[in-house]
């Protein structure tokens, strides 16, 4: 699963709103500890020209502590930097008060430290501390009241906005720029601030009335702030949908990747004794008891040069090798319905296998076919600590079989070239895992000669439901 999850370490609530009595601001009320999040700008309620205001400071763990993303990445847990994206995500609060339509939120890093404090009343601000909308911490002010954050002109700052059509949307936002400069020292890691546009600000866009997020304190797991790193980790060993080499494609789509996997008792490890962990791999037209047998057949490698043996190397994946995973691309014209990959090095073979390369076909007409598809190993019952490949069969919709291929013959898995998942909730249709297709393709299935499968990690699904 190309899906990791951090969540917020800190968050608050900070205001100048009027109390109650409509004379006295709320500026010294500290909210860290309530369950809610709240954004608005209220304009003119007081007098004429009031503004009131409330934004919300977020910040994430980036230490060296356990379950961090600084950790999860110097331990390839994560991908290399430039292979995986971070996104910020709030997560939507049910109220009765006037929702924020059309109202656009700016998020921007924050400059300075500031403390969560342990307030709690979110009405009537009466819960006094820091931080709060003037002071970020019990000994230091904020230099520009309502919290300190980079100016958008200058050189590495980061600011992003969204739009909330309805006023009911979740924020989802990428803040990779930001999370990277917090990881090499560029900037310094005091999260994220929430806050209106300038046009919210000075009252011309009229009130952005309120919008509300699930804080960290919240009982709903599910919606807890959290940054979100997405990457793809779909793996595509073709040995079970190889294509023979077609003059109507480019020599990058005529190529084939086979993949060797060395799993001593459950875990995967490196092949001793290899030359800076390189084998051959040749092909022959037959074999006989597993042995290769016949002529060598001949093979284009990646270079376009004609071979009867081409060079595997360990699988490097986002920037990261792979243990004991190898993979070895190539294409080929070869006529022999079936051929066998010898794996060696030197005179030492270490695997044969066999595969049966399909024709590029041209079709008559522009259709796309629909699919049916099951998970095959599912379990009844997961630990948030589960990690399980769910395995998934796939055939064509429209698969019409006779009495006599129901009876002799074993449907065809199908393998899909680019799949997707997404995970819901069955009680309330809750979307856990989107679909993620796009620039980061983070819930792409893998596939080998079995058929597509992909990993799920268990630690972000709230217990006691079915999903």
């Amino acid at each position: 699963m190309a899906i990791k999850r951090y969540y917020a370490s800190a968050d608050n609530t900070i205001t100048n709103a009027f109390e109650s009595n409509l004379t006295t601001r709320g500026t010294g009320s500290n909210m860290g500890l309530a369950d809610i999040l709240e954004v608005f700008s209220i304009y003119g309620q007081e007098s004429s020209g009031s503004q009131e205001l409330s934004r919300v400071l977020i910040q994430f763990d980036l230490s060296g502590a356990a379950n961090t993303i600084k950790v999860d990445r110097n331990n390839g847990v994560l991908p290399a930097q430039n292979e995986v994206s971070f996104y910020l995500r709030t997560f939507n609060a049910e109220h009765s008060k006037t929702l924020p339509k059309d109202a656009v939120l700016v998020v921007q890093a924050v400059t300075g430290a500031w403390f969560e404090g342990r307030g709690l009343n979110m009405e009537n601000y009466t819960d006094i501390g820091k931080c709060n909308w003037v002071s970020a911490s019990s000994t230091t002010a904020w230099a520009t009241t309502g919290s300190d954050y980079h100016a958008l002109a200058a050189v590495n700052n980061f600011s992003g906005s969204v739009t909330f059509v309805k006023g009911n949307e979740d924020l989802e936002l990428e803040v990779t720029p930001a999370v990277v400069n917090w990881l090499d020292g560029t900037k310094t890691n005091y999260g994220f601030l929430l806050k209106q546009t300038q046009a919210a600000i000075t009252g011309s866009s009229g009130s952005l009335f309120t919008k509300m997020f699930h804080g960290r304190s919240t009982e709903f797991v599910m919606q807890k702030p959290v940054i979100e790193a997405r990457w793809d980790d779909s793996r595509k060993d073709q040995r079970g949908s190889f294509i023979l080499s077609s003059s109507v494609l480019s020599s990058e789509n005529n190529l084939n990747t086979l993949y060797l996997y060395n799993r001593f008792r459950g875990t995967l490890t490196d092949i001793l004794g290899l030359s800076e962990n390189r084998l051959s791999v040749a092909f022959y037209t037959a074999s006989s008891d597993g042995a290769p047998i016949g002529v060598r057949a001949i093979v284009t490698d990646i270079t376009g040069a004609a071979t009867t043996a081409v060079e595997a190397g360990k699988l490097i994946e986002n920037g990261n090798e792979i243990t004991g995973i190898y993979t070895a691309s190539f294409a080929t014209t070869s006529s022999f319905s079936e051929l066998n990959d010898v794996w060696h090095s030197g005179s030492t073979e270490f695997f044969t296998g066999s595969f049966k390369p399909a024709s590029y076909k041209l079709l008559l007409e522009d259709r796309t076919e629909p699919y049916m598809s099951k998970i095959t190993n599912l379990s009844s019952l997961y630990s948030t600590d589960d990690k399980p490949v769910f395995r998934v069969f796939v055939r064509p919709k429209r698969w019409q079989p006779t009495i006599y291929s129901v009876a002799s013959v074993e449907i065809e898995n199908t393998i899909i070239e680019d799949a997707y998942y997404k995970v819901f909730r069955i009680e309330d249709n809750l979307e856990v895992i989107p679909f993620g297709t796009g620039t980061t393709n983070h819930t792409r299935m893998s596939y080998d000669v079995s058929g597509n499968y992909f990993e799920l990690d268990m630690e972000p699904f709230e217990s006691g439901f079915n999903y």
